[in-house]
Protein backbone atom coordinates (compact mmCIF):
# COMPACT_ATOMS: atom_id res chain seq x y z
CA UNK A 1 0.00 0.00 0.00
CA UNK A 2 1.47 3.32 -0.98
CA UNK A 3 3.67 4.06 -3.96
CA UNK A 4 5.81 6.89 -2.72
CA UNK A 5 9.52 7.03 -2.01
CA UNK A 6 9.76 4.14 0.47
CA UNK A 7 6.96 1.95 -0.88
CA UNK A 8 8.18 2.49 -4.43
CA UNK A 9 11.76 1.73 -3.44
CA UNK A 10 10.68 -1.53 -1.79
CA UNK A 11 8.90 -2.50 -5.02
CA UNK A 12 11.91 -1.64 -7.19
CA UNK A 13 14.47 -3.27 -4.87
CA UNK A 14 12.40 -6.43 -4.42
CA UNK A 15 11.93 -6.68 -8.18
CA UNK A 16 15.65 -6.20 -8.77
CA UNK A 17 16.35 -8.97 -6.25
CA UNK A 18 13.96 -11.34 -8.01
CA UNK A 19 11.77 -11.51 -4.90
CA UNK A 20 8.47 -10.51 -6.55
CA UNK A 21 6.61 -11.42 -9.72
CA UNK A 22 3.93 -8.72 -9.68
CA UNK A 23 3.52 -5.48 -7.77
CA UNK A 24 -0.02 -4.29 -7.09
CA UNK A 25 -0.57 -0.97 -5.34
CA UNK A 26 -3.29 1.13 -3.80
CA UNK A 27 -3.08 4.75 -2.68
CA UNK A 28 -5.54 7.45 -1.75
CA UNK A 29 -3.82 9.59 -4.39
CA UNK A 30 -4.60 8.47 -7.93
CA UNK A 31 -1.96 10.79 -9.34
CA UNK A 32 0.70 8.95 -7.36
CA UNK A 33 -0.49 5.58 -8.66
CA UNK A 34 -0.50 6.82 -12.25
CA UNK A 35 3.03 8.13 -11.89
CA UNK A 36 4.26 4.92 -10.23
CA UNK A 37 2.86 2.87 -13.08
CA UNK A 38 4.36 5.18 -15.70
CA UNK A 39 7.77 4.78 -14.04
CA UNK A 40 7.47 0.98 -14.01
CA UNK A 41 7.41 0.81 -10.21
CA UNK A 42 4.09 -1.04 -10.09
CA UNK A 43 2.36 -3.42 -12.48
CA UNK A 44 -1.22 -2.65 -11.49
CA UNK A 45 -3.13 -0.07 -9.49
CA UNK A 46 -6.36 -1.02 -7.75
CA UNK A 47 -9.17 0.83 -6.04
CA UNK A 48 -8.91 -0.37 -2.44
CA UNK A 49 -6.48 -1.70 0.13
CA UNK A 50 -8.39 -4.98 0.32
CA UNK A 51 -8.18 -5.46 -3.44
CA UNK A 52 -4.43 -4.85 -3.39
CA UNK A 53 -3.94 -7.40 -0.59
CA UNK A 54 -6.12 -10.15 -2.04
CA UNK A 55 -3.93 -13.05 -3.23
CA UNK A 56 -0.67 -11.35 -2.24
CA UNK A 57 2.13 -13.24 -0.49
CA UNK A 58 3.62 -10.04 0.94
CA UNK A 59 1.79 -6.82 1.80
CA UNK A 60 3.85 -3.69 2.46
CA UNK A 61 2.09 -0.94 4.39
CA UNK A 62 3.92 2.20 3.24
CA UNK A 63 1.41 4.84 4.31
CA UNK A 64 1.39 7.50 7.06
CA UNK A 65 1.55 5.99 10.54
CA UNK A 66 -1.90 7.29 11.45
CA UNK A 67 -3.57 5.24 8.69
CA UNK A 68 -1.99 1.86 9.48
CA UNK A 69 -4.66 0.49 11.82
CA UNK A 70 -7.53 1.24 9.46
CA UNK A 71 -5.73 -0.34 6.52
CA UNK A 72 -4.82 -3.44 8.56
CA UNK A 73 -8.49 -3.88 9.46
CA UNK A 74 -9.51 -3.54 5.80
CA UNK A 75 -7.08 -6.14 4.50
CA UNK A 76 -7.41 -8.70 7.31
CA UNK A 77 -10.48 -10.52 5.91
CA UNK A 78 -8.92 -11.09 2.47
CA UNK A 79 -5.39 -12.19 3.42
CA UNK A 80 -4.33 -15.63 2.23
CA UNK A 81 -3.14 -18.11 4.82
CA UNK A 82 0.61 -17.63 5.17
CA UNK A 83 0.60 -14.08 3.77
CA UNK A 84 3.00 -11.74 5.54
CA UNK A 85 2.39 -8.07 6.30
CA UNK A 86 5.13 -5.55 7.03
CA UNK A 87 5.13 -1.81 7.56
CA UNK A 88 7.94 0.68 7.07
CA UNK A 89 6.92 3.30 9.63
CA UNK A 90 9.31 5.37 11.74
CA UNK A 91 7.42 4.77 15.01
CA UNK A 92 7.21 1.12 15.94
CA UNK A 93 5.28 0.88 19.23
CA UNK A 94 2.35 2.79 17.73
CA UNK A 95 2.49 0.81 14.48
CA UNK A 96 2.49 -2.52 16.32
CA UNK A 97 -0.43 -1.44 18.52
CA UNK A 98 -2.40 -0.35 15.45
CA UNK A 99 -1.67 -3.29 13.14
CA UNK A 100 -0.97 -6.45 15.11
CA UNK A 101 -4.35 -6.89 16.85
CA UNK A 102 -6.13 -6.69 13.48
CA UNK A 103 -4.19 -9.59 11.92
CA UNK A 104 -3.74 -13.30 12.58
CA UNK A 105 -0.95 -14.17 15.03
CA UNK A 106 2.42 -14.19 13.30
CA UNK A 107 1.19 -12.54 10.09
CA UNK A 108 2.83 -9.19 10.84
CA UNK A 109 6.48 -8.19 11.14
CA UNK A 110 7.24 -4.62 12.18
CA UNK A 111 10.02 -3.02 10.12
CA UNK A 112 11.71 0.35 9.78
CA UNK A 113 14.26 0.81 7.00
CA UNK A 114 16.49 3.62 8.25
CA UNK A 115 16.82 5.12 4.82
CA UNK A 116 15.15 7.78 2.76
CA UNK A 117 15.77 11.24 1.42
CA UNK A 118 13.86 14.49 1.74
CA UNK A 119 12.19 14.11 -1.66
CA UNK A 120 8.76 12.50 -1.77
CA UNK A 121 6.61 10.57 -4.21
CA UNK A 122 7.30 7.91 -6.83
CA UNK A 123 9.97 9.98 -8.56
CA UNK A 124 12.08 9.72 -5.39
CA UNK A 125 11.94 5.90 -5.38
CA UNK A 126 15.12 3.97 -6.15
CA UNK A 127 16.08 0.27 -6.18
CA UNK A 128 19.33 1.31 -4.45
CA UNK A 129 17.74 3.26 -1.58
CA UNK A 130 18.41 0.54 0.99
CA UNK A 131 21.95 -0.34 -0.11
CA UNK A 132 24.24 -0.22 2.91
CA UNK A 133 21.45 0.96 5.22
CA UNK A 134 20.05 -0.67 8.35
CA UNK A 135 16.53 -2.01 8.62
CA UNK A 136 15.22 -2.36 12.16
CA UNK A 137 13.03 -5.42 12.77
CA UNK A 138 10.89 -5.35 15.94
CA UNK A 139 9.61 -8.84 16.79
CA UNK A 140 6.85 -9.14 19.39
CA UNK A 141 5.60 -12.08 21.50
CA UNK A 142 3.10 -12.81 18.71
CA UNK A 143 5.76 -12.96 16.00
CA UNK A 144 6.71 -16.26 14.36
CA UNK A 145 10.46 -16.73 14.15
CA UNK A 146 10.20 -18.22 10.66
CA UNK A 147 8.28 -15.15 9.46
CA UNK A 148 10.85 -12.79 10.95
CA UNK A 149 13.65 -14.70 9.25
CA UNK A 150 11.88 -14.53 5.89
CA UNK A 151 11.54 -10.76 6.19
CA UNK A 152 15.16 -10.40 7.28
CA UNK A 153 16.22 -12.31 4.18
CA UNK A 154 14.07 -10.01 2.04
CA UNK A 155 15.72 -6.89 3.42
CA UNK A 156 19.14 -8.46 2.97
CA UNK A 157 18.29 -9.21 -0.65
CA UNK A 158 17.31 -5.55 -1.08
CA UNK A 159 20.72 -4.43 0.17
CA UNK A 160 19.89 -3.59 3.80
CA UNK A 161 21.35 -4.97 7.02
CA UNK A 162 18.56 -6.22 9.33
CA UNK A 163 18.92 -5.28 13.01
CA UNK A 164 16.54 -6.62 15.66
CA UNK A 165 15.44 -4.21 18.38
CA UNK A 166 12.57 -3.89 20.83
CA UNK A 167 9.95 -1.41 19.66
CA UNK A 168 10.19 0.84 22.74
CA UNK A 169 13.96 1.13 22.42
CA UNK A 170 13.61 1.79 18.69
CA UNK A 171 11.28 4.71 19.39
CA UNK A 172 13.63 6.17 21.98
CA UNK A 173 16.65 5.87 19.67
CA UNK A 174 14.88 7.24 16.59
CA UNK A 175 13.23 9.96 18.64
CA UNK A 176 16.72 11.26 19.39
CA UNK A 177 18.43 10.35 16.13
CA UNK A 178 15.74 11.30 13.61
CA UNK A 179 12.61 12.86 15.07
CA UNK A 180 14.28 15.63 17.11
CA UNK A 181 16.57 16.60 14.19
CA UNK A 182 13.43 16.99 12.07
CA UNK A 183 11.86 19.18 14.77
CA UNK A 184 14.97 21.36 14.72
CA UNK A 185 15.10 21.50 10.91
CA UNK A 186 11.43 22.38 10.49
CA UNK A 187 11.65 25.04 13.20
CA UNK A 188 14.80 26.54 11.72
CA UNK A 189 13.28 26.59 8.23
CA UNK A 190 10.12 28.27 9.54
CA UNK A 191 12.21 30.90 11.32
CA UNK A 192 14.32 31.71 8.28
CA UNK A 193 11.36 31.52 5.90
CA UNK A 194 9.75 34.39 7.80
CA UNK A 195 12.61 36.81 7.21
CA UNK A 196 12.22 39.93 5.08
CA UNK A 197 12.13 39.56 1.27
CA UNK A 198 15.51 41.27 0.80
CA UNK A 199 17.20 38.87 3.25
CA UNK A 200 15.55 35.86 1.63
CA UNK A 201 16.76 37.03 -1.75
CA UNK A 202 20.25 37.46 -0.32
CA UNK A 203 20.17 33.93 1.06
CA UNK A 204 19.21 32.59 -2.36
CA UNK A 205 22.06 34.55 -3.96
CA UNK A 206 24.54 33.47 -1.26
CA UNK A 207 23.58 29.89 -0.40
CA UNK A 208 25.60 28.36 2.41
CA UNK A 209 26.32 24.72 3.09
CA UNK A 210 25.31 25.18 6.74
CA UNK A 211 21.86 26.42 5.73
CA UNK A 212 21.42 23.62 3.22
CA UNK A 213 22.62 20.91 5.61
CA UNK A 214 20.65 22.01 8.66
CA UNK A 215 17.34 22.54 6.82
CA UNK A 216 17.54 19.71 4.27
CA UNK A 217 15.11 17.34 5.97
CA UNK A 218 12.53 20.12 6.35
CA UNK A 219 11.74 19.42 2.69
CA UNK A 220 10.24 16.07 3.79
CA UNK A 221 6.51 15.31 3.75
CA UNK A 222 4.70 17.40 6.42
CA UNK A 223 1.84 14.87 6.56
CA UNK A 224 4.22 12.01 7.30
CA UNK A 225 6.13 13.94 9.95
CA UNK A 226 2.96 15.24 11.60
CA UNK A 227 1.97 11.63 12.25
CA UNK A 228 5.46 10.66 13.42
CA UNK A 229 5.60 13.51 15.94
CA UNK A 230 2.16 12.63 17.28
CA UNK A 231 2.75 8.89 17.47
CA UNK A 232 6.12 9.27 19.18
CA UNK A 233 5.21 12.32 21.28
CA UNK A 234 6.08 10.66 24.59
CA UNK A 235 9.70 10.40 23.42
CA UNK A 236 9.82 13.59 21.36
CA UNK A 237 8.40 16.07 23.89
CA UNK A 238 11.16 15.69 26.54
CA UNK A 239 13.75 16.01 23.77
CA UNK A 240 12.15 19.23 22.50
CA UNK A 241 12.15 20.60 26.05
CA UNK A 242 15.87 19.77 26.40
CA UNK A 243 16.55 21.47 23.06
CA UNK A 244 14.68 24.56 24.25
CA UNK A 245 16.83 24.70 27.40
CA UNK A 246 20.03 24.58 25.37
CA UNK A 247 18.81 27.28 22.97
CA UNK A 248 17.74 29.47 25.89
CA UNK A 249 21.11 29.04 27.61
CA UNK A 250 22.91 30.13 24.46
CA UNK A 251 20.49 33.04 23.92
CA UNK A 252 21.06 34.23 27.49
CA UNK A 253 24.83 34.08 27.10
CA UNK A 254 24.76 35.98 23.80
CA UNK A 255 22.40 38.63 25.24
CA UNK A 256 24.80 39.12 28.14
CA UNK A 257 27.84 39.29 25.81
CA UNK A 258 29.28 36.52 27.99
CA UNK A 259 31.99 35.16 25.72
CA UNK A 260 33.29 32.69 28.30
CA UNK A 261 29.82 31.15 28.77
CA UNK A 262 29.23 31.01 25.02
CA UNK A 263 32.52 29.18 24.63
CA UNK A 264 31.59 26.70 27.37
CA UNK A 265 28.24 25.96 25.73
CA UNK A 266 29.77 25.51 22.28
CA UNK A 267 32.56 23.28 23.62
CA UNK A 268 30.00 21.11 25.41
CA UNK A 269 27.94 20.91 22.22
CA UNK A 270 30.96 19.95 20.13
CA UNK A 271 31.89 17.25 22.67
CA UNK A 272 28.34 15.91 22.43
CA UNK A 273 28.56 15.80 18.66
CA UNK A 274 31.91 14.02 18.85
CA UNK A 275 30.36 11.35 21.09
CA UNK A 276 27.51 10.87 18.61
CA UNK A 277 29.58 10.90 15.42
CA UNK A 278 33.19 9.98 16.23
CA UNK A 279 35.74 11.24 13.76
Amino acid sequence: MGAGQIGGSVALAARAAGAVTEVVAWSRTQEKLDRARALGIIDRAVGSAAEAARGAALIVLATPVGSLGQIAAEIAPVLDAGALVIDVGSVKAAAIAAIEPKLAPGAYVACHPVAGIERVGPDAASPLLFEGKRCVICPTPRSREESVVIIERLWTAMGAEPVRMEADLHDRVLGAGSHLPHVAAYTLAATLGGLSPEVLEGLRRLPTSSLRDTTRVAASSPVMWRDIFLDNRDEVLPLIEALQRHVEALRTAIAASDGARIGELLEAAKAGRDRLVPG
